[in-house]
């Protein structure tokens, strides 16, 4: 993929979906926290207010999908978009730079993901 296209990350911690925004056509990628899934099995921390842990194998899944973009909006509710721009300005500084972060409290449908996108990031034919 070329470095031209943008991407719109809406992301919790139990999944997060990726909107690669290119002239042609944008592509949607959903991937799933591991350590969410387990969780619903097996708590190993009893108090239920706690954080969940963090699954760090689920952000480095998500950076390799932002992998020779142009730039990226994370969004989502919760502390999960922090912890991912975090993540990234740790172990991907060079993605880190090309990141902005903003605090959505609803849960939008794709097409608002893909409008939020559109006015951040104009295609470029």
């Amino acid at each position: 993929m070329s470095a031209h296209h943008h991407a719109v990350v809406w992301v919790d911690h139990d999944e997060a979906r990726i909107f690669q925004i290119e002239a042609a056509t944008p592509s949607r990628i959903v991937l799933h926290s591991h350590v969410s899934l387990q969780r619903l099995h097996h708590r190993e921390n009893p108090d239920p207010r706690a954080p969940p842990p963090v699954d760090k194998q689920f952000y480095d899944r998500i950076a390799a999908a932002l992998d020779h973009t142009g730039g990226t909006l994370i969004t989502g509710p919760g502390n999960a978009k922090y912890e991912l721009d975090a993540y990234l300005r740790q172990h991907r500084p060079s993605l880190a730079t090309l990141v902005n972060a903003e605090n959505l409290r609803v849960h939008p449908g794709d097409a608002a993901l893909m409008a939020i996108a559109a006015s951040r990031f104009p295609v470029v034919a």
